[in-house]
């Protein structure tokens, strides 16, 4: 909750306008889980547990761990551990006399991690993640509101949790006055694409999840989703006799339909090097933000400095996937904007691959 609480109080202190960006996602090989004590048995079964969970954040799939190829790699998910440690985390509103929830907190090996899925021809997803606004409505026995940290919180904070553990950033909406006026609940229900695209353009997503959360005395509970992003339209419901499984299942839905886009599917075994030239470039920190965002990628291997002509700085940049790849990841960003198409220069014997953007200041 702490860091969607964050999030509003920033996007509350920026312009009407609000931009939700893309997003680099840390610790994507480190996961936390309550455990009953230090035990050698209790940390095995959280292992496997957090074994689980990171192969399901880093693939994008509740299925992934479910192959063949990782039956005994989860049997033996001790073996992938870089490092782990014990700590007590205290409620904010915890009084003085409580003891706090004993965590543990795994730390997996990133390269065990990812040959593991490279053998059994699974994508890995990066850290770079495009972001999804989050318009729910929520519906018990007929007394219905949409989803936000003010109306729902609860619902807000599962939510929060479920997503972080997959690795997605994402922002309810705000409900002030400006989002009262464009979208109400029959919107969402109706799915009208005009308000909710009208909606949306003021937080500037990568994706939208639309969906209704709906419960029914005796009947239990259902799901209705629709995720848009990249002029694609994915629709599905699913029913359950718990909320949280409602709820679980739509997070996975989403994180499985954004990796089939943004995950990167084929590791380059091959060295490919292409020219990568950025304009817009005039002081040196311009530089060191540019190198730095580079090499953040997970499509780049390697960056080095080739040359610098007035406003234009031009780098060698080894991949370990395709330019179309990079370009991609690069999309989701805020950092470079493209000038134009890879270029190919046939001239030389190398045809070496050119891409050409400019700095976002």
């Amino acid at each position: 909750m702490k860091r969607i609480s964050l999030l509003l109080i920033v996007l509350l202190g920026l312009s009407a306008n609000l931009q939700l960006q893309a997003a680099q996602i840390e610790d994507l090989y480190t996961v936390e889980l309550p455990v009953a004590d230090q035990t050698t048995s209790q940390r095995l079964v959280i292992f496997r547990q957090a074994f689980r969970e990171v192969v399901t954040k880093v693939s994008g799939s509740v299925m992934a761990v479910g192959g063949p190829g990782f039956k005994r790699p989860l049997n033996n998910s001790a073996r992938y551990v870089r490092q782990f440690r014990y700590i007590t985390r205290k409620a904010d509103n915890a009084d003085e006399f409580d003891s706090g929830q004993l965590l543990l907190r795994v730390e997996f090996n990133q390269e065990a991690i990812e040959s593991l899925l490279r053998e059994n021809d699974i994508a890995i997803w990066g850290k770079e993640r495009p972001s999804t606004l989050l318009l729910i409505s929520y519906d018990v026995n007929k007394n219905a509101s949409i989803v936000s940290s003010d109306t729902t919180a609860d619902i807000v904070e599962e939510l929060d949790e479920l997503t972080q553990r997959q690795g997605l950033p994402v922002l309810f909406p705000l409900l002030d006055l400006e989002d009262r006026i464009q979208l109400g609940i029959q919107d969402i229900i109706e799915l009208n694409e005009t308000n909710i695209d009208a909606l949306a353009s003021r937080y500037v997503p990568d994706a939208v999840l639309v969906g209704q959360i709906v419960g029914r005395a005796g009947k239990g509970w259902q799901g209705i989703w629709q995720a848009r992003f990249s002029d694609q339209v994915f629709d599905w419901t699913f029913k359950s006799s718990s909320r949280q499984d409602v709820m679980s299942q739509a997070v996975s839905g989403l994180a499985q339909i954004l990796a089939s886009e943004y995950a990167l599917q084929a590791y380059q075994a091959v060295d490919e090097d292409i020219l990568f030239s950025v304009d817009q470039m005039f002081q040196i920190t311009d530089h060191i933000k540019v190198q730095s965002y580079l090499q953040s990628l997970d499509a780049i291997e390697s960056v080095r400095l080739v040359l610098i002509s007035d406003d234009r700085v031009t780098y060698r940049v080894k991949l370990r996937h395709s330019a179309e790849d990079l370009s991609r990841l690069i999309a989701l960003g805020y950092v470079l904007e493209q000038i134009e198409l890879p270029q190919i220069n046939a001239a030389s014997n190398e045809q070496t691959i050119t891409m050409n953007y400019r700095l976002l200041q």
